[in-house]
Formats: C-alpha cells, sequence, structure tokens
C-alpha cells in the first residue's frame, strides 16, 4: 500500500498507508503531509531547512550525490538573511551507507538561477536568467573552482524567471551525438539576443517563448522550436524532447509537450498574457501550430523520464504526476495521467531528479510566496519494483509522420533562401512553403500577396498571422480585403480582425476580451456588410452591454435573414429579462420562418412557467418545427410530463449505438445544445463560436471522432476523461466536500476557483482545503438518457457528429 515517512536524523515514521476522502468515511490526513495515492509508493523527507532552503533545480552527479540549486536571490525581500547569491548544494552520502545525509555548497555567488544540469563528464551547467555557464570541479574536492561561459543572453528584461530556464542534454533530433537543449521564457515580449560560446547568435522581441539547440559547448546555436510560454522543463529521451510549459492567464491548461524542430505552439506574449488573443493559440488551433500532448497540473516546473513514464511537479497544484504516452493514430501522443503525490497550499514541488538506485527526488518550495523566504524541502519517493514499465517514453519507433513533417521543415529553413524564392513566383502558395520561409525570417512580400489571394483558407490564415507579426503595413489592404471574400470559419474571421487591429494599432498589448472588442467594432461600422454584421453577432458575448433591448430589436427588422437569425439565437442566450417579450412575439407569429420561431421557443425556456400558455399553443402548432420545439421545453422544464420510453441499460453501449446510429435533425440539436433546460451543453462547452470554455470545444469533433465513440462519451461521461478535463474533488477543514474542475485564473492569490457539474464557479481559500483528491468522475453529468428522450439524443448526436 502506499505510505509517507518523515525522515529526519535516521528517525523513522510510517504513518496511516493510505489517505481517502471524507466521502469514504475516513479522516483526513494531518495537516501539511503530502500523500501518495499511487499504491506501492512510499514518500520521505529527505531532508529541509536550515540544510536546504528553496529550492529550484536539481540533478545527481557521477558518484550518485544530489546537487540542488538554492535560490536565495528570487524575488528577495528586504531584510531577508540568507546568503546574499544562490547556491548549488551537494547531498552526498558522507559514510558510505548509500543514504544522503551530508550538506556542503559546491558553489554559490549567482542571481536569478533558474537552473543546473549535469553532463557525464561531471561539468554542471549553471543556468540563471540571462546566462549559462559550465562549472567544473578540478580538484575533485567537491567544489567548483572553474567557470566556462557556454551562453549568454542580452536583453534589458530582468524578471528572474521568464528567461533562460529549461536545460537538457539530450541526443540531437535528426542529427547525430549529443545536442544541448535551451528554454527561453516570453521575456515580457522584450527584445533580445541570445550569444552561443562559437560567436553564433539569435536576436528576436515578441514573446514567443523558444527552445535552442547548442553543441554541448555552446556552439552553433539555432533556434529549435517556438511558440510556448515558458518552457521551464525539458526532458530528452529515446531521441525525443519534452516539455512542461506554463500557461496564459485565461488559456489553460499547462502543456506537456514533445518539443519538434521548426514546431511553433502558438503563443506571443506580446499579443498579452491571458492567451485569448486571435493570433494566439494554446493547443494547435491555427493553421502551422502543433498541439500539446495533454495538459498538467498547474505550474509545472520540471519533467523527467523514468521507467517508461514521464514524471511532472506541479507547483500550483501541489501534486507529483505520472504520464504514460500512448502514439495514437494521427503519429501524435496521447497520455494517461495519475496523480502520485498530492499535498495541501503548503507543497509546491518544483525540480525533479532520478537517483541511482531508482528513486525520485523532488524539491519543495512550501510556501506561496514567490520572495524566497528561507523554508525547503526536499522529498524521496520510491517506487515499487513490481510497478510495470509505461511504454510510450523513448520508444525509438520508425519516425513518425508529424515529427518527419518537422524535420523536412527544420531541414528547408537551415538552408539559405534568397529573397528571390521560387516560392514568390507560384501561383499557388502551399504551407510548408510559407512555415519554411517564416522559419527562416524571409517575410517575402511577393509570396505572402500570393497566400493572401491563393484558394486554401489554412495558407491565408497563415499569412495573416505571419503578416501582424511582422507589422507589414503595406499589405494591411490586401489582409482588409479578405472580409469582402468567403469567410470559413469563425476563427478565420477573427485572425483576421485581430491582424488590421494589430496592423492599425500602437503595438500595446490586448485585454483578455479584444475578440469582443473587434467583434463590436464591426457591428458599430455602418459599412460592413449585413453578412458581416450578422456573423459578429453571432460571435459576441450574447450579454455585452451594447446588445441592448432596443438595438435587438432593430435587427430583428432587418429584411436580412442571416441578421434576423443571428439576433434571434443571441436572443435565445441572453440572461436580460427584455428579452423575453421579443422571443415570445417572433415565437407566435405564424408568417415567421419556422426555424426562426423553433429558436425563439427555445430561447424561452428560461421562462417556460410564466410563459406556459404561450409555449401550450405552440405545441399544437402546425409548422412541426415549432410544435416539436415547444412539446421539448414543455418536457424537459417540467411543465409536461415525459412519456414512457424503453431505453436499454446506460452500460449497454452496442443497444445504444443501434438506437443511435442515424437519425436525428441537427439544427435540433443545436438549439437543444444551447437550450437552458436539458443538458444545458453550453454552459461548458463552445459550439460555433459560442458558449462556456470549461470543457472542450465541440464545433469539429465529429471529425475527430466517430459517431459510435460521441454516444459512448455522452452516456458515459467517465469512461474517457482527458487529463486536463479532471474534476477533483475538494473537501475543506469542516467536512465539505465538492467537485469541481479547476477554473483559469490569474497568478495565485490564495484562492482556487473551480468549475462545478452545473456550471457554476466556486471559490475557496487555499489553505482551508484539507483534502485534494483527483476524481474519476467527470464534470459531466451522469444520466441524460434518463432526462432526455431517444430523439434529443438522437439530435445531439446529429450535431456533434457533423449532420447536415
Amino acid at each position: 500500500m502506499a505510505g509517507i515517512s518523515t525522515r529526519k536524523s535516521g528517525i523513522n515514521v510510517r504513518p496511516c498507508a493510505a489517505i481517502c476522502l471524507l466521502l469514504a468515511g475516513l479522516a483526513p490526513a494531518a495537516a501539511g503531509e503530502p500523500r501518495v495515492l499511487l499504491d506501492g509508493c512510499v514518500l520521505e523527507l529527505a531532508a529541509s531547512e536550515p540544510d536546504v532552503v528553496t529550492p529550484i533545480g536539481m540533478a545527481f552527479d557521477a558518484s550518485g550525490s544530489l546537487l540542488v540549486l538554492e535560490s536565495q536571490t528570487h524575488h528577495r525581500p528586504e531584510g531577508y538573511a540568507g546568503p546574499a547569491g544562490d547556491r548549488i548544494r551537494r547531498f552526498a552520502d558522507g559514510n558510505g551507507d548509500g543514504r544522503l545525509d551530508q550538506w556542503s555548497t559546491f558553489a554559490e555567488g549567482y542571481q536569478q538561477g533558474t537552473n543546473i544540469c549535469v553532463r557525464p563528464d561531471g561539468q554542471v551547467y549553471m543556468v540563471t536568467r540571462r546566462d549559462v555557464r559550465l562549472l567544473h570541479d578540478s580538484e575533485g574536492d567537491g567544489r567548483s573552482d572553474q567557470e566556462t561561459p557556454v551562453l549568454t543572453l542580452d536583453t534589458a528584461t530582468d524578471y528572474p524567471h521568464n528567461g533562460l530556464g529549461g536545460i537538457a542534454l539530450a541526443p540531437a533530433l535528426g542529427g547525430d551525438g549529443a545536442a544541448l537543449y535551451i528554454g527561453l521564457g516570453e521575456n515580457f515580449a522584450g527584445a533580445y539576443t541570445l550569444r552561443g560560446s562559437d560567436g553564433s547568435s539569435y536576436s528576436d522581441r515578441g514573446g514567443a517563448g523558444t527552445v535552442f539547440r547548442t553543441t554541448p559547448d555552446g556552439g552553433r546555436l539555432v533556434r529549435y522550436a517556438t511558440g510556448f510560454w515558458n518552457p521551464f522543463g525539458l526532458c530528452g529521451v529515446g531521441g525525443r524532447l519534452f516539455c512542461v510549459d506554463n500557461d496564459p492567464d485565461s488559456s489553460p491548461p499547462c502543456r506537456l509537450i514533445e518539443v519538434l524542430p521548426a514546431a511553433d505552439y502558438g503563443f506571443r506574449y506580446e499579443y498579452f498574457r491571458p492567451g485569448t488573443h486571435p493570433l494566439q493559440c494554446w493547443n494547435g488551433e491555427l493553421p502551422g501550430t502543433l498541439p500539446m500532448i495533454c495538459g498538467t497540473g498547474e505550474a509545472p516546473t520540471a519533467v523527467v523520464a523514468h521507467r517508461g513514464y514521464l514524471w511532472v511537479t506541479s507547483w500550483g497544484d501541489h501534486r507529483i504526476e505520472r504520464y504514460e504516452l500512448s502514439l495514437a493514430d494521427s503519429g501524435f501522443y496521447t497520455a494517461k495521467r495519475v496523480t502520485v503525490v498530492q499535498g495541501d497550499a503548503d507543497f509546491r514541488p518544483t525540480g525533479m531528479a532520478v537517483a541511482p538506485d531508482g528513486s525520485i527526488y523532488f524539491g519543495d518550495w512550501v510556501k506561496l510566496n514567490y520572495e524566497v523566504h528561507g523554508r525547503g524541502r526536499i522529498w524521496r519517493l520510491q517506487l515499487p519494483p513490481q510497478m510495470a514499465e509505461g511504454g510510450g517514453v523513448g520508444d525509438p519507433a520508425a519516425p513518425r509522420a508529424p515529427v518527419a513533417g518537422q524535420l523536412q521543415v527544420f531541414q528547408t529553413a537551415a538552408a539559405e533562401i534568397p529573397q528571390t524564392s521560387p516560392a514568390a513566383e507560384a501561383s499557388a502558395v502551399t504551407l510548408a512553403q510559407l512555415q519554411s520561409l517564416r522559419w527562416h525570417r524571409k517575410p517575402i512580400e511577393a509570396t505572402l500577396r500570393a497566400a493572401l489571394r491563393g484558394d486554401d483558407p489554412d495558407v491565408r490564415m497563415y499569412a495573416v498571422r505571419w503578416i501582424a507579426e511582422e507589422r507589414m503595413g503595406a499589405l494591411r489592404d490586401e489582409v482588409a480585403r479578405l472580409l469582402d471574400g468567403p469567410i470559413p470559419t469563425e476563427r478565420y474571421f477573427l485572425v483576421v480582425l485581430a491582424a488590421l487591429d494589430w496592423l492599425d494599432g500602437d503595438g500595446q498589448m490586448k485585454p483578455a476580451a479584444v475578440s469582443d472588442l473587434l467583434l463590436l467594432r464591426q457591428l458599430q461600422n455602418e459599412s460592413r456588410s449585413a453578412d458581416l454584421h450578422a456573423l459578429a453577432l453571432r460571435l459576441i458575448s450574447p450579454d455585452d452591454g451594447w446588445l441592448t433591448g432596443e438595438r435587438m430589436a432593430a435587427y430583428l427588422k432587418s429584411t436580412h435573414a442571416p441578421l434576423r437569425q443571428a439576433a434571434v439565437r443571441t436572443l435565445a442566450v441572453q440572461t436580460r429579462p427584455e428579452r423575453l417579450p421579443l422571443l415570445a412575439a417572433i415565437a407566435a407569429d405564424p408568417s415567421e420562418d419556422a426555424g426562426l420561431r423553433a429558436d425563439a421557443v427555445a430561447g424561452l425556456a428560461t421562462a417556460a412557467s410564466a410563459q406556459a400558455d404561450l409555449l401550450a399553443r405552440l405545441a399544437a402548432d402546425p409548422a412541426p418545427a415549432v410544435a416539436g420545439e415547444a412539446s421539448r421545453v414543455l418536457r424537459l422544464t417540467g411543465q409536461h410530463a415525459a412519456e414512457d420510453e424503453a431505453k436499454p441499460d446506460v452500460a449497454d453501449l452496442d443497444a445504444w449505438q443501434r438506437l443511435l446510429s442515424e437519425g436525428g435533425d441537427a439544427e435540433r440539436g443545436r438549439r437543444l445544445f444551447f437550450m437552458a433546460a436539458g443538458p444545458r451543453c453550453a454552459v461548458c462547452h463552445q459550439f460555433g463560436g459560442r458558449g462556456g470554455r470549461v470543457g472542450p470545444d465541440l464545433t469539429h469533433i465529429g471529425r475527430q471522432q466517430s459517431r459510435e465513440r460521441i454516444v459512448a462519451s455522452i452516456l458515459l461521461p467517465s469512461a474517457d476523461v482527458a487529463p486536463h478535463f479532471q474534476p477533483w474533488t475538494v473537501v475543506t477543514g469542516d467536512g465539505l466536500a465538492r467537485l469541481g474542475l479547476r477554473a483559469p485564473e490569474a497568478g495565485d492569490d490564495g484562492e482556487e476557483i473551480y468549475i462545478d457539474p452545473n456550471g457554476e464557479p466556486f471559490r475557496l481559500k487555499s489553505d482551508e482545503i484539507a483534502i485534494r483528491e483527483p476524481s474519476d468522475k467527470s464534470i459531466m453529468p451522469d444520466g441524460l438518457e434518463r432526462t432526455l428522450s431517444i430523439d434529443d439524443l438522437r439530435d445531439v448526436v446529429a450535431l456533434l457528429s457533423g449532420d447536415d
């Protein structure tokens, strides 16, 4: 069974083996003790202050000693009594009994240290936010006495942990020998130049976190991958490179990423830190960007490979996570997460390293404070010998399509591309051509003009994003003309609007609600077409203050059918009471289009009791769409009793698949998706650019999943939950237990926000939470087959499957 021990000065104490929830009838663990949740593992406290304080990076050397980077300068408060500089502490076996028990200092005097890494020859890479040095103990006395510069970062930005950080020495992907990989954070979008030991350099600005590759001595510096927030943890294994990346304020989760050459992972800080700007993405949503493997816990700081798994520390969610990877048919990795260790608000895991005996050591910052504070712990996690080996990490299988494709882009970009590129003369520019040119930083105007005029919307979007990034005002009018052509998707529309705003603006960062600001500007622009007004109205937040009852009534008087439809559908999901008379009038008017009337009927679900007489009349309307929607609203709001239907047991998926394999009406499904009664899908999910952001966007789920899998996900939502959508059971000290999904929040102010199964947020103070346990129950409610009719389910499946 899982256990925990606290070992200090040779004394071992092992409390109760398993810590369970109050819901299961057991008391919470003692305050401050992290709990092991994986059977067979044993956790022990290896060291604490004053021997070591505020630990960050760590690594084992060839002698089996643990080197720990100890921060003394991170937001150093006035009056702090610690050493003037950061130190590398050495934890060694002093008496030969196989236990680490003797502390000494290997090196000291550094400012804004972020990480360390040990080479096979015993030399140690010391990383600070602005340089990398190679430390050497030439005399063998356990202290560094030589330093060699490896990399230097020139920048005016001076924040302690968004410069250089992640580091890994690993085989070069697509090449021979070892390579040094180093991560650079968003640097507050400040200009910088990174210089290698041989004079090679790279300069940039804009805040795209980047992974660089050099020789082990810092030569032949090249940009390797970009689009990160802060790739603070890097790990190379089996010819693969992985990283953990912190997340923007409003676009979680943090990411576990396979880092591929010449890859773009979507983020640029200059579009501001919430991560919601249309020119940013976080999971491969924009053309030419790649997705994450999966989300991780908040504020990951380290990732290591061990026994076929990836192990991750989560500073913000107070836990140690294990990921088992497997390859999907797409060639990308998927992952299953297990929480191995879970602590309370005073458990803040940082660096991690695998010991020669196979145990895992990790640091613990202890306190919420960003300032150094004189506390710190080192934990040792012993793994059971019988733990099954993971199979997905480090598998030297043949190159997969995503890897091969990115290698091709990387190799093409490495070659000199003349200014008169053949692509500039081509009538059709490909996405691969644009990727190679952009990676080589050759914004050829003729090529971009050709891309903007091409048939492929992905190529056009990629070109727009690049033009905005380079602030190429000469192409501004070409971008604007895209609004007069076909607009294939909501994201395409927003990308074009955002690029125009950026090209016309002053380069200042935008707020989290930038999309609504851009859309509102389109609605207020009388020169825009009715089609564009309809699209903007369909995408803007329905309760935007500008969308008053008077303005919505004006839209309803339009002769343009798509604009009237967008107005009714917006009214249907608004929360203002003045919308109800407008909806009732549309619903009751037999001269109106039946589909428009049905949309209005669905919007009356929030006032079904007050509108019961109207709904009852409409349930007998000669228009089937209107009558069916009114009957459904009455049934789902309890105004009318549901008819008995013979339904299979929810576990009998074969029977349900036969029932739901065909049929259904996607339009009826859309109304039910957004309806305030019934499943209330839109509280958590987006569809077509509107809805909540708690769960995944379901707009194109039918392209990614079969109808059978969609059916299974609706009926058994807890059977397969992605790691970043895993809910938590949180139990406060007074015994109150709640289930919730961790919500995005800026920084860490001592409160945690969760979303409950009804889609409603709730807040808890971190220090009031006695237990946090990962739940195997999805936040999506069970039992939809009981509340919805078979026809309802068919309609929703038809919508999500993409049926016309």
